[in-house]
């Protein structure tokens, strides 16, 4: 049977390889921009094609709403597969522009109480569409085009005096076109998602592959070796942020499915605007919102297989329901999505064991969003998100490997009749109620109030042979609680609007604590089962408050330059109780600590010709080191948190970049340079007790990122992306600098893909990671071992099938035997976690939307 599928798999794929190859029969229009622009009498919306072929239309109108249907072409903007805005004028409630399969886009315009008028022309590479709301004299049949594009109660189409409203995305705190930004950003859209959960549905994974500067992936549910240029990012659902101090698991990007995404903005290097725990970037991730008009529902349901070893464990299932609309000026969207992984196993058909894999994991996750429009410039959304995954396994990570000489692949042993309370998982509650106000007093305002409850539950761990900090069974469990404020206001300052001020504030709390049960060794080891012998706090319970206060100013100095800048204050407050130190068993006195500082960020992007822009900033962001570590495992001399120590102290980083941004009509690239610094950083280093440790010292990172994307012909795509980073640190302050080890600074990731559209509806993609070796730390004694170098191989298959799309994903499609690089860096601490990466897996998913 494995022999069997093993084949299939292999000849599926190249049977599809070999199709890739077959003329295209019919051709798909790309829509690289969307230009929405004022006239005299409305609206004018743009569509450009960069080609001359002619767009086939149809007109249809229902009540107050004109759909039009546009065949053989589709939205490919760098910003994503949709465009959208609301009231953009008088009498016109909402213009919406989206991909409904890979041949057909739809465009919906929606007025307030009469359908808008609306007039279609072919242009030499575009498809003009004049808008307005004047009463209907001259109408367009059902399922016809306008044969001229004016009449006297359509507006005439623009001109170049129109006021452009562009495209945009919110990878910064105001929504802004990506070629206005002085700092790398990468834009994940809605169908690289889709795309991408053929192959995995876990977003480290996603932005392992597809964004540079951010480490490979994984496969686990930590992200150790998984930053952003070395440093740590903070992560956002929606603005709200969702990195706590207590970053021990690490679980902000298990926190929401793919199924419930619109699109991840990623934001490269510290952001003084965003505030602490952005050191290293911002990972904003943007949940879908309510569909434009009657109800809409979604449906998936698919299933994996890991063919590296057929075991009864190895199949995995997970589908996904939804239901979303608008009626008057309500909208809504809902969402519940499941998934059950199966065991995973490598190309040699070792079972993947390790306290952080996502094998043998059920997930489930609820999303909810409601929104209103109080007024024409008024809206408010209450979004509620809810993710649990919970891992039931009888397979650990076998600790006599620790006995056993140099390095060792972990190995599986499985405890049958397992018994206990509390499975490993993550769960985490959030809920956002946002305001925005488009004209107050002629600024735009938005507000939002927040609270999230985290819990995060590791695998028992059996101390009892050594290599543990404590000597027994036990299991630790993360508890954090936080709510928070943000208010936000953008301030014109002159009538062109080429003048703009932000400003605001933001305000946090936050609680967390760490906890372990110790169980009965009697019980484990007669009936398997754990029972509890007593509670205590591993990390004692502390609060840390945040208060910041920003501005920044953006100018508009000509058509070619834009200069950015802002300040920011940041004041952080910790406060903790007495408490006893589990690991080394005495009392440590409590009490307030307070830091502040001031950060500031500046930017400038000039575009000397029109799809050209070069970039230049320096920004800083401020962050204190993860208390959790300091107050477990306290260092020597430390006996109170009033103790002005080192190991206490903020982070204030700061960052250098420059790069060039070309955009053409087949050819989009990027490429960038930084070097950041800090005077102190905070590297995690093992220590005695098996646990990392904090180390502090001045650090400073650099390193190049490239991005590339090609059409050289119709329904072809290639590209790939390059980003490597290297990092040391002065650990004795002495200026003689040592490599960071390989858990903070990546090797050389290097990723290429390759596309094509068989036939309408019909899409394949192979792509390919590389990563580098890396044996600088090694070689300086930092780590024990080097990085190897490894490759792997993806492919990913859909076509539209009835009324839905069939996606096949194959990962590591060659079945190549390799280990993930963190699992290398940690191998060379703890054999455990020397687990190898996942061998052929087939996943294959079944979407519809009716």
């Amino acid at each position: 049977m494995k022999l069997f599928l093993g084949t299939y798999a292999l000849g599926l794929s190249g049977a599809i390889a070999t199709a890739i190859a077959l003329p295209v029969y019919a051709q798909t229009t790309a829509i690289t921009a969307v230009e929405l622009m004022q006239t005299e009498a409305g609206l004018s919306l743009t569509l450009e094609t960069g080609t001359d072929a002619p767009l086939q239309t149809f007109v249809n109108r229902d009540g107050n709403t004109v759909i039009i249907d546009v065949v053989d072409a589709q939205l490919q903007t760098p910003e994503g597969d949709s465009f959208q805005q609301t009231n953009p004028a008088a009498g016109i409630e909402s213009i919406t522009v989206r991909s409904l399969d890979s041949n057909r886009m739809q465009i919906t315009l929606v007025g307030e109480t009469a359908a808008p008028e609306v007039a279609i022309a072919q242009q030499a590479t575009s498809l003009v569409l004049a808008i307005s709301t004047a009463p209907d004299s001259a109408t367009v049949p059902d399922g016809e085009t306008p044969d001229s594009p004016t009449s006297p109660d359509v507006p005439p189409l623009p001109s170049e005096a129109g006021a452009p409203i562009r495209v945009v995305v919110t990878a910064t705190r105001t929504e802004e076109v990506v070629e206005d930004l002085g700092r790398s950003v990468t834009v994940i859209d809605r169908e690289q998602i889709e795309q991408q959960s053929a192959l995995s549905r876990d977003l480290s994974d996603i932005l392992g592959s597809l964004v540079p500067g951010f480490g490979p992936p994984n496969q686990l549910r930590i992200t150790r070796g998984q930053n952003l240029r070395g440093r740590e990012a903070a992560v956002l659902i929606d603005g709200v942020p969702l990195s706590t101090n207590f970053r021990v698991n690490r679980q902000e990007l298990r926190s929401i499915d793919p199924s419930a995404i619109d699109r991840i903005e990623v934001i490269r290097g510290p952001s003084a605007i965003y505030g602490g725990q952005s050191t290293g970037g911002v990972i904003n991730i943007i949940t879908r919102p309510p569909a434009d008009g009657e109800v809409e529902f979604e449906t998936q349901v698919g299933g994996s297989a890991s063919l590296g070893s057929l075991e009864e464990d190895g199949f995995g299932n997970s589908f996904s329901l939804g239901a979303s609309g608008r009626s008057g000026r309500s909208d809504f969207r809902i969402g519940l999505s499941h998934e059950q992984t199966g065991s995973f196993f490598d190309a040699d058909g070792n079972r993947i064991v390790s306290e952080a894999s996502l094998s043998e994991t059920t997930s489930y996750n609820l999303l909810g969003r409601v929104g209103y429009d109080l007024s024409d410039q008024q809206r408010l959304d209450l979004t509620v998100n809810y993710f649990d995954a919970e891992r039931d396994t009888e397979y650990v990570a076998d600790p006599s490997t620790l006995l056993i000489p140099g390095r060792q692949v972990a190995q599986s042993l499985r405890i049958p009749g397992l018994q206990r309370d509390d499975n490993p998982g993550d769960s985490s509650l959030l809920v956002n109620l946002s305001y925005s106000n488009a004209d107050l007093l002629g600024s735009r305002v938005q507000g939002q109030i927040y609270y999230q409850d985290t819990i995060a539950r590791g695998e028992f761990a059996d101390g009892r042979l050594g290599g543990e900090f404590f000597p027994f069974l036990f299991q630790s469990r993360l508890d954090a609680e936080r709510w928070g404020s943000r208010l936000q206001i953008e301030t014109p300052l002159n009538n062109a609007e080429t003048l703009n001020l932000l400003w605001g504030v933001d305000y946090e709390s936050q609680q967390n604590q760490q906890i372990t049960a110790q169980f009965d060794p009697v019980a484990f080891d007669r009936d398997r089962r754990l029972d509890t012998v007593q509670e205590f706090d591993f990390t004692p319970p502390y609060r840390l408050n945040s208060l910041g206060l920003f501005t920044q100013l953006d100018w508009e100095a000509s058509e070619e330059l834009l200069l950015r800048g802002g300040l920011r204050y940041e004041n952080i407050s910790l406060n903790v109780d007495d408490y006893f130190s589990a690991i080394q068993q005495r009392p440590i006195q409590g009490g307030d600590r307070n830091f502040d500082d001031i950060v500031f960020n500046a930017s400038a992007v000039y575009s000397p010709v029109e799809d050209i822009s070069l970039f230049a900033s320096v920004a800083q962001s401020f962050s204190v080191p993860e208390f959790s570590r300091i107050l477990r495992n306290p260092p020597p001399g430390f006996i109170s948190i009033g103790d002005d120590l080192d190991i206490t102290q903020p982070i204030t980083v700061t960052e250098y970049e420059v790069g060039v941004r070309g955009n053409w009509s087949s050819v989009q690239t990027s490429l960038s340079g930084f070097y950041n610094t800090s005077d102190l950083g905070a590297s995690l280093v093992p220590s005695d007790t098996g646990l990392l440790s904090i180390q502090r010292a001045p650090q400073r990172i650099y390193g190049i990122e490239a991005t590339l994307d090609w059409q050289p012909a119709d329904r072809w795509g290639l590209g790939g992306t390059i980003s490597w980073a290297e990092g040391e640190n002065d650990v004795d302050q002495d200026g003689d600098f040592l490599a960071l080890n390989s858990g903070e600074i990546s090797p050389l990731k290097f990723t290429a893909y390759l596309e094509n559209e068989t036939l309408p509806g019909w899409n394949n993609r192979l792509q390919a990671l590389i990563v580098g070796s890396r044996d600088r730390a090694a070689d300086a004694g930092v780590e024990p071992l080097s990085i190897e170098s490894y490759a792997t191989v993806d492919f990913i298959s859909s076509v539209d099938l009835g009324p839905g799309t069939l996606q096949v994903g194959i990962e590591n499609l060659l079945d190549t035997q390799y280990f993930p690089a963190v699992g290398q860096f940690l191998s060379g601490f703890d054999d455990r976690n020397y687990i190898g990466g996942r061998g052929r897996t087939v996943r294959i998913l079944y979407s519809a939307t009716w």
